[in-house]
C-alpha cells in the first residue's frame, strides 16, 4: 500500500459524507485535521465514509478556509490496519 502513497500529498480517512448533498470531511493522517471535501474535487466522483484518499489542501474561494482538492480513492474498507 505504501507505494500508492505519495510523499508529498496529505492523505486520510472520510469521515463523514453526504452523497445527497456531495460534500463531507477527511480527517488528514498527517497532520489530524479535518478537512471539507465537495464532490467536485474527487477523481472519479464517487466517495463513501471510510474510504483512505490521497489530496491535496487548497483554500476555498467562498470560505477563505482550508479545503481538500484533487482527491483520489486509494483504498476502500476494510484497508490494511496501519492505516486506521
Amino acid at each position: 500500500m505504501e507505494e500508492y502513497l505519495s510523499q508529498d500529498r496529505e492523505w486520510g480517512v472520510v469521515t463523514k459524507y453526504n452523497k445527497d448533498r456531495g460534500f463531507g470531511f477527511i480527517k488528514s493522517k498527517v497532520d489530524g485535521k479535518s478537512y471539507f471535501i465537495h464532490v467536485s474535487q474527487v477523481h472519479g466522483g464517487y466517495l463513501e465514509q471510510g474510504y483512505l484518499v490521497e489530496f491535496n489542501i487548497g483554500i476555498n474561494r467562498r470560505t477563505g478556509k482550508e479545503q481538500a482538492e484533487n482527491v483520489i480513492v486509494v483504498e476502500t474498507p476494510p484497508y490494511r490496519k496501519r492505516y486506521r
